[in-house]
């Protein structure tokens, strides 16, 4: 007898959550707002989010995921138990999680997933790379002897890996990703304008005329910020051009990772990839131009994922059913055939 399963996708950005015969019950911000003297969770997610840059000195915004891994335990913990609480509240065995993270995490870092899901109320749990998962949530086939690489571009990772015969053949972790592309705007606005902005102004602008190649019409957005000179609330306007040469640095270092990844494979496997192309999973996937700038780049097709930020989560969602095939009381392990 065995206890429900979850799948969590623990994102930079977003955590998604996967309970087991309802689904993707939710995706939010991976942000949480908590009493600065007592500690005690105030909210999380989009209300969270709302608040950063704006919340006085006795509300503490903490982003529990930084570059992928965990950076507040405790919190982190807190906000999953009570998730946990409410989805297992009419059951009595423990639930069964599966967490999506990313590859190539050092051994202290996963004992900190262990341990904050094992704090959660976790029975058993499955740590799964992100890649893999984000693989099979893309429908990529990958039990044959045939190479294909996943590009998963999350908030704070890259993680890139060609999967076959049901494993990871190589793979790389950059750590600057969709939330590097948001400095990204912030330090060129500062540098070049004089401007101050927020991290969600950055964030909007980034969405909305970003972009990893040069667009054939520019466009630009009208934008509010603060003149570092004068000090001075300011409306400013800014072009796609502008955030494409602010983020190219980054998208720079994306490409050379993928280009390291096909250095350390076997021809064979190279020729597959040339076959099969690049399948690119996450939210950094729907940056502008990202697809075209990859296939340009490095002379392969390169496609979008359906829904790209649920991949992982859609992956997890394939394997539920064989963590309850083990009985011990708690385990990890990396994949599932």
């Amino acid at each position: 007898m065995s206890g429900l399963c979850i799948g969590f996708d623990f994102g930079t950005s977003n955590m998604t959550a996967y309970v087991e015969g309802k689904g993707v019950v939710f995706s939010r911000p991976s942000v949480i707002a908590c009493d600065a003297h007592t500690g005690k969770i105030l909210a999380y997610g989009e209300t969270a989010l709302a608040m950063t840059g704006r919340a006085p000195a006795s509300i503490k915004i903490i982003r529990p995921f930084i570059d992928g891994v965990i950076s507040d335990i405790d919190t982190t913990a807190s906000m999953l138990k009570s998730f946990v609480d409410k989805v297992c509240r009419f059951t009595v065995l423990k639930p069964n999680i599966i967490a999506g993270v990313p590859s190539n995490i050092t051994s202290l870092e996963r004992k900190a997933f262990l341990d904050v899901l094992t704090m959660a109320g976790a029975g058993k749990i499955c740590i799964m790379e992100h890649p893999y998962a984000a693989a099979q949530g893309a429908g990529v086939a990958f039990s044959k002897p045939r190479g294909t690489m996943v590009i998963d571009i999350g908030g704070g990772t890259v993680d890139i890996a060609v999967v076959s015969l049901n494993g990871i053949a190589a793979s790389k972790t950059i750590g600057n990703a969709s939330e590097a592309f948001t400095n990204d705007i912030i330090r060129y606005l500062h540098r070049e304008r004089d401007l101050e902005v927020g991290y969600l102004t950055a964030e909007y602008i980034k969405k909305t005329i970003g972009g990893a190649v040069v667009r054939s019409e520019e466009i630009a957005l009208v934008s509010k910020g603060r003149n570092v000179v004068t000090g001075t609330p300011v409306n400013f306007e800014i072009t796609s051009t502008e955030v494409y040469w602010a983020i190219k640095e980054h998208m720079d270092l994306i490409l050379k990772g993928v280009k390291d990844v096909f250095a350390s494979i076997s021809p064979e496997l190279c020729a597959d990839i040339y076959e099969n192309g690049i399948v690119l999973t996450g939210g950094g996937s729907l940056l502008y131009g990202i697809d075209a700038f990859l296939e340009s780049a490095a002379g392969v097709p390169v496609r979008v994922a359906k829904s790209p930020g649920y991949c992982v989560a859609k992956g997890l969602s394939k394997t539920v059913h064989a963590i309850k095939k083990h009985k011990n009381s708690s385990y990890e392990f990396k994949y599932y055939d």
